[in-house]
């Protein structure tokens, strides 16, 4: 009988090292994941934050869409810039893709 309780007692051990090493795994995992995708995603999203914040009436910008034109005016959520003669256009901050 006795053997039976450490029997019992080493399947229990060996449970919980099984759970062990299934949660260093997903830690593991874990830290990839936020290494490989999600801080260069916020350091490209910072960079892109502040290429925005730093433009300027005449300067040029290409567009989400390959609009190029020249910077008119900057609001806190739109951007107006001129393509050609008498054609303004209205943005959003954030389809601003390259200052030139």
């Amino acid at each position: 009988m006795f053997s039976n309780f450490l029997a019992f007692g080493a399947e229990q051990t060996s449970q919980s090292s099984g759970y062990t090493g299934m949660a260093i795994t997903l830690i593991i995992w874990g830290a990839i994941f936020y290494l490989f995708l999600i801080r260069p995603n916020k350091k490209k999203q910072q960079k892109h934050a502040e290429m925005i914040d730093a433009l300027q009436p005449g300067k040029d910008v290409i567009s989400a869409g390959g609009i190029k034109g020249e910077v008119v005016s900057v609001s806190d959520q739109y951007i107006v810039i001129r393509v050609d003669k008498g054609v303004r256009l209205t943005l959003t901050k954030d389809s601003i893709r390259k200052v030139l």
